[in-house]
C-alpha cells in the first residue's frame, strides 16, 4: 500500500509517522508526508503534480490552520489553507483514484440544545467561527471524493506547542513559575495524538474502508480546566502545588470567534468499527511520562 500524508510535521502527523512504521499491519507501507517546507497546499499545481507522481492509494490530509484566533484574524489565509487547500487535494484524490481521510473537528458544532450522550455523525453541524466554517467546507469538499472517510476529533493534545496544545500549556507554564487560567464550564473529550493515530492505522486498514463520518475521542469528558489539573498533577505532583491552574468560566473570557461550550462526541459508531479509545486520563499519564523535562542544573563543589 501507498499512503499520502499531508502536514506531517505537525503534531498529529508526527505520531502518524511513528505509529505507521512500527505498526506490523502497515510498517510494510511505502509511506509519503509532505508539509508547508515542501509546497503550499493551496497551490492547486504543486499538490497535483505531488500527489500524481506518487500515485498513492490512500491520502490522509492533515495540513490545517488549526487554531481559532488566527482564522478570525485573516480569513483569507484560513481559505486558502483549510478550504481550497481540501479542494486541491481532493482533486488529486479523484484524479488518482485515492481514498482520501480528511481531519475534522468537534468546532463544527454549536453545543447548543446538545445531545445527552454526545454528539452524534448525524447530527447537524452549526459552526460558530471562521475556523469551524472552513473545517465544515473541508468535509463537504472531501465528501466529493468517491471513496472518503471524514473523521472528527476534539481537543487533541500531544503535540510540542504550547500555542495548540492545552496540556503542554499548562506544564510549561507552571515550570515557568506561571498560574494559567483555565475554562472549567466547557466540555469536550480530551484526544492523545497518538491514540487518534491508532484510531486512523486501524480504520484505513480495514478489509472495507470504512466511509462517511466517524467521531474518533478518547473516552470521558473533561473541562479545560480538569485536563489541565490532572495533566499538572500526573506530570508533577510539587509543581502542582506550587503553580496550580485557576478555575474560570466560559463567560470570562474574551475570545476571538465563537465557540462551542459543549462539544463532545458519540463514539459509538467507532466502537462498531472495532476500535475502543483509551480515557483521557490513561492517555494523559502516557502523554506525561514521554514530556522532556527540564535539564537539572549541575551542582558544583
Amino acid at each position: 500500500m501507498r499512503l499520502y500524508m499531508t502536514g506531517a510535521d505537525g503534531s498529529l502527523g508526527k505520531a502518524l509517522t511513528q505509529e505507521l512504521s512500527t505498526d506490523p499491519r502497515t510498517a510494510g507501507w511505502t509511506v509519503q508526508g509532505v508539509s508547508v517546507t515542501d509546497f503550499d497546499i493551496g497551490d492547486e499545481a504543486a499538490v497535483l503534480a505531488s500527489v500524481e507522481s506518487f500515485r498513492p492509494d490512500i491520502v490522509l490530509h492533515l495540513a490545517a490552520i488549526s487554531i481559532v484566533a488566527p482564522c478570525e484574524t485573516d480569513p483569507g489565509l484560513a481559505l486558502r489553507v483549510n478550504v481550497s487547500g481540501v479542494h486541491q487535494v481532493a482533486e488529486a484524490c479523484r484524479r488518482a483514484g485515492s481514498k482520501m481521510v480528511y481531519i475534522s473537528s468537534d468546532y463544527v458544532f454549536d453545543g447548543a440544545d446538545a445531545p445527552e450522550d454526545g454528539y452524534r455523525e448525524t447530527d447537524v453541524p452549526n459552526p460558530l467561527s471562521v475556523y469551524a466554517l472552513t473545517k465544515l467546507a473541508g468535509e463537504q469538499i472531501a465528501a466529493h471524493v468517491p471513496e472518503h472517510l471524514v473523521v472528527r476529533t476534539s481537543w487533541l493534545f500531544g503535540g510540542a506547542a504550547e500555542n495548540n496544545d492545552d496540556v503542554l500549556a499548562t506544564i510549561r507554564a507552571a515550570e515557568r513559575g506561571e498560574q494559567q487560567k483555565l475554562i472549567d464550564d466547557q466540555y469536550s473529550r480530551p484526544t492523545y495524538t497518538v491514540d487518534l493515530a491508532r484510531a486512523l492505522i486501524h480504520l484505513i486498514t480495514l478489509k472495507a474502508f470504512p466511509t462517511g463520518t466517524v467521531h474518533v475521542a478518547n473516552e470521558g469528558r473533561a473541562t479545560r480546566y480538569e485536563l489541565g489539573a490532572y495533566a499538572l498533577s500526573q506530570y508533577d505532583p510539587k509543581l502542582n502545588a506550587d503553580h496550580p491552574p485557576t478555575a474560570i468560566s466560559f463567560d470570562e473570557c474574551e475570545f476571538v470567534g465563537g465557540r462551542p461550550k459543549f462539544s463532545a462526541f458519540n463514539t459509538d459508531r467507532l466502537a462498531g468499527l472495532g476500535f475502543a479509545m483509551p480515557d483521557w486520563r490513561d492517555a494523559v499519564n502516557r502523554h506525561c511520562a514521554v514530556l522532556p523535562r527540564p535539564a537539572t542544573p549541575e551542582r558544583t563543589m
